[in-house]
């Protein structure tokens, strides 16, 4: 009967170590989404933010309060499923690429993010190399070179990081 008490506990104690390792094993992947965005106030946009956007609309209302923009329009978009310390890869307007690589999650539920963003091909140089802290559910942007090199009247070029919340 003790032996069949110490399997049972036994058993059970494997069975909470499993419950509680499944969910960590979750917290190895981060969803991120990446968003080109293209802000001008050339007088030919359309005026306000693209109906693509509305998904981080309150971001761009922030942001849009510091830096005012006539015209806010979804250039591209990308939805990547990472492990950490694993890069995805987005090419942007005018020949440049932008890595982001998740990090960590720190205790108080931020992501760590390193970003590059590399210059035009071919010589790729290095444009901006940097880390964020992206809240649980948040976006950042980042920006300001032109969206395209040759054109200034192209708009600048904001980038938009959104951490999904996982499910």
């Amino acid at each position: 009967m003790l032996v069949l008490c110490a399997a049972l506990l036994l058993a059970q104690a494997d069975a909470g170590v499993a419950a509680t390792a499944a969910p960590s094993g979750v917290e190895r992947r981060v969803k991120i989404t990446i968003r080109a965005i293209a802000a001008t106030n050339d007088p030919q946009a359309p005026v306000g933010t693209d109906p693509k956007l509305k998904p981080i609309a309150p971001q761009i209302e922030s942001f849009g309060e510091q830096f005012r923009f006539r015209s806010y329009k979804l250039i591209d978009e990308h939805t990547f499923d990472l492990d950490w310390k694993n890069a995805a890869q987005v090419e942007l307007p005018g020949s440049r690429s932008l890595q982001v690589t998740p990090r960590q999650l720190d205790a108080d539920g931020r992501i760590k993010v390193h970003l590059e963003l590399l210059g035009e091909h071919p010589a790729h140089s290095r444009k901006l190399h940097t880390d964020y802290a992206i809240q649980r559910g948040g976006t950042i942007l980042v920006g300001g070179i032109r969206v395209d090199p040759n054109d200034p009247a192209a708009g600048k070029l904001l980038i938009a990081i959104t951490q999904e919340m996982e499910k």
